[in-house]
């Protein structure tokens, strides 16, 4: 069923989708080399696809099949996880900027919770 045939998804979809356009636009920053020179993160190669993944994201989350909401859910979940092993290494930055990205994705994916939580059967 397509999600936002839904009742009451609508609303958490857009506040959703504005979190992956904020989450999509700190990473494509950090592949295009916006941050300081000593910032720490995975190869900007990869943050491009991740800023080109949760733009898309933000769009495709309107008309997909709700089990996809929840798969972009545990996805965005495993992202933030491994930001955090990476953070407790010393292998990635923890500044206001990061912390903004990760801020958007924690909301993204209550988001995308409760529109896959609203959008079937109990």
């Amino acid at each position: 069923m397509i999600a936002t045939a839904l009742p009451g998804t609508r609303g958490v979809l857009l506040l959703g989708s504005a979190m992956a356009v904020v989450a999509g636009l700190v990473y494509l920053a950090i592949a295009g080399g916006m941050v300081a020179d000593d910032f720490q993160s995975p190869p900007r190669q990869l943050m491009a696809i991740a800023g080109a993944i949760y733009l898309g994201g933000a769009g495709a989350m309107h008309f997909v099949n709700r089990r996809l909401l929840l798969v972009g859910a545990v996805l965005n979940g495993v992202v933030l996880v491994l930001f955090l092993l990476s953070a407790a290494r010393d292998n990635a930055t923890v500044d206001a900027f990061s912390l903004a990205g990760k801020a958007a994705q924690v909301a993204l994916g209550v988001a995308l919770v409760v529109a896959w939580r609203r959008s079937g059967p109990r």
